[in-house]
């Protein structure tokens, strides 16, 4: 490419080719390393908190204007000048050049970011990324061009604005489950309500039913505390629900979303989701602590980088058929009080969630925040959001906004979700709905139940120390919840937290108690799928604990197959598609819970015993 610029300048270079001032490594600075006790962007030493979301990196406190005096139009001749290659946008995905020049002495450290609304204060607002697939974020945009890094980070230079002409485009489609037979509840995002319809067929492009959608949204007001109430603030939009009723199992239906004023959607499809039914046979996605990275590379010092392989491979397995369910235990997209990292979340996970139901529950990075009434009164861990996001972005068929436990049928498969971040002890009101839910099962229809969280009762984890502990909670769990697993025969838990793929054998009180005479397991088996996109967790025992099958430090997914006899699982690599492990429960034809009571291991009837699990934390 041909070099463009000013004598004694840096080259005119548009930043989709060369990267090189747009990557954010505030640790190569020279600079940087001159201020005693600044935070290393990639291993953490001398952060202040923990950084999950690369957006925490950037020091907004710390941003100065330079020269505060009008950026837009600044005819400073030393300063940098910076300018895009469109005027406006109306679709998104639309990719973005971005050019400067007068960048005298160009160092690593220099970026390049994005703001949403385009006159957000930068002394203010964090950057929405640093380089430029550009999502529609309901607003008019503009860049910046910031010298000084991540910590100490200084404006410079502002483009031109780059107007939105489409800001209610329908977008953020996804699917999930009511609770209900034949429903399915369709969900996107505008920046006004409008008159929001779902509309749907049995044939391409024809709709014979439509379904009037409700609309909900949140303030900055109603959420906990920074950043979400401050730099991370982004307006959200109006987020739509229309519940699709009469569908018939497994029949395909075409589907659009959106508003006769606002336009509509691109054309989706999805089947019609398979009722509790021993005779069905299902197939299922599951993935735990995933989050989200840029697909133009932008916020590259993330810990979510493998999350896009994860992605990937899910619509590929979605692409080509024969899914009836994606869920997500905990940790969704790890926005931590940046608003804008729910429209990215989104985007990537698309191909998936527009084709599939898409069910959660809620992990630490969506609840967590001190005095708002979760179990963790010390913890910071949402940045603010404190659940309100995550539910009114996601929706599921809860009782209330903040009771993140409910259940719901899959062909042979029960599937009960809880929150670990609430109060799960015998006498709240979740423990009594997980002790109703289960009892009330129908094994005839579901043999097999299934138990989502997100901290795990068990774990292959060092770390012990009150009050989130690994070791320490995963204690309170099970000397709460484990005797309500055994008694109504609990086949499998599903949990996350621990960015690793864990198996346990069937086990009980901390042993391992193996098969009953039918075949069928004597007790749980207890897997961790933290394994599906942000940083993997190192702090496991050198020596595998004597109740694991398998511990493993690789990034995968959980592919699942199940009928009224077996329910096979299979954990494949994100990045190869190989199994990373493989194992199937059986059980006989026409089981009922009451062949687990003839099982030869005693039911629990006092809360405790953990032996053999903990002591090595």
């Amino acid at each position: 490419m041909a070099q463009r610029g000013v004598a004694g300048t840096a080259p005119l270079v548009p930043l989709l080719l060369i990267t090189a001032l747009g990557l954010c490594r505030g640790q190569q600075s020279t600079v940087a390393e001159e201020r005693e006790g600044t935070c290393d962007l990639l291993t953490g030493a001398n952060c202040k908190n923990e950084v999950h979301n690369p957006l925490e990196l950037f020091a907004v406190q710390n941003l100065v204007v330079a020269g505060e005096t009008p950026l837009e139009g600044s005819s400073r001749p030393a300063g940098p000048k910076l300018w895009t290659n469109i005027t406006h946008y109306s679709k998104s995905g639309t990719w973005v050049e971005v050019w400067w020049s007068n960048v005298v002495n160009p160092r690593l450290d220099d970026l390049v970011a994005l703001y949403v609304p385009a006159d957000a204060d930068p002394r203010k607002t964090a950057p929405v990324k640093f380089q430029f697939k550009l999502l529609n974020l309901r607003q008019d945009v503009a860049f910046m061009f910031i010298r000084g890094g991540l910590q100490f980070p200084v404006v410079t230079a502002k483009s031109n604005t780059v107007r939105n002409t489409n800001p209610n485009e329908p977008l953020q489609g996804h699917l999930s489950l009511t609770g209900k037979a034949g429903q399915v509840l369709v969900q996107w995002a505008t920046r006004d309500t409008g008159n929001p319809v779902a509309r749907w067929g049995t044939k391409p492009g024809h709709y014979t039913h439509a379904a009037p959608a409700t609309s909900v949204t949140y303030t900055s007001k109603e959420l906990c505390g920074p950043p979400a109430t401050g730099a991370g603030w982004a307006e959200p939009g109006m987020l739509h629900a229309a519940v699709v009723s009469g569908l018939e199992p497994r029949q395909k239906y075409y589907y659009v979303f959106g508003d006769e004023e606002f336009g509509w959607s691109e054309e989706g499809s999805f089947y019609g989701p398979v009722p509790a039914d021993h005779r069905a046979t299902v197939r299922l996605l599951a993935v735990a602590d995933m989050g989200q990275a840029e697909e133009d590379g932008s916020n590259e010092v993330s810990g979510m980088l493998a999350s896009r392989n994860t992605t990937g491979r899910l619509a590929q397995e979605v692409a080509q058929g024969g899914y009836d369910l994606l869920m997500h235990n905990g940790d969704i997209s790890y926005a931590r009080g940046y608003a804008t990292q729910w429209d990215t979340f989104f985007d990537q996970l698309g191909p998936v969630v527009r084709s599939l139901p898409y069910m959660t529950t809620i992990g630490n990075h969506e609840r967590d925040w001190p005095e708002t009434g979760d179990r963790f009164p010390t913890q910071y861990d949402s940045g603010g959001e404190c659940g309100i996001p995550y539910y009114r972005h996601t929706r599921m068929p809860t009782r209330s906004e903040d009771e993140h436990w409910y259940s719901f049928d899959m062909g042979p498969v029960h599937f009960l979700q809880y929150s670990t971040e609430h109060e799960f002890e015998p006498g709240s009101a979740q423990y009594k709905f997980m002790k109703e839910d289960l009892k009330g099962v129908d094994r005839s229809r579901t043999p097999w139940v299934v138990v989502g969280g997100h901290r795990p009762m068990y774990v292959d984890s060092t770390f012990g120390w009150p009050p989130d502990g690994d070791q320490y909670v995963a204690t309170q769990l099970r000397d709460s919840l484990e005797p309500l697993l055994r008694k109504y025969a609990v086949d499998v838990t599903w949990h996350g937290h621990h960015h690793s793929y864990q198996r346990t054998c069937p086990v009980l009180a901390g042993q391992c108690v193996g098969q009953n005479a039918d075949g069928s397991a004597a007790a749980p088996v207890h897997l961790i799928i933290g394994n599906a996109g942000f940083a993997l967790s190192p702090n496991t025992w050198p020596q595998l604990p004597e109740i694991f099958e398998v511990v493993k430090l690789e990034y995968g997914y959980l592919r699942v197959t199940a009928n009224a006899t077996h329910m096979q699982h299979q954990m494949v690599s994100s990045s190869t598609g190989e199994l990373i492990d493989e194992f199937t429960l059986t059980k006989p034809a026409g089981w009922l819970l009451s062949s687990a009571a003839a099982s030869t291991v005693p039911l629990l009837e006092s809360q405790g015993a953990t032996q053999g699990v903990a002591a090595r934390a």
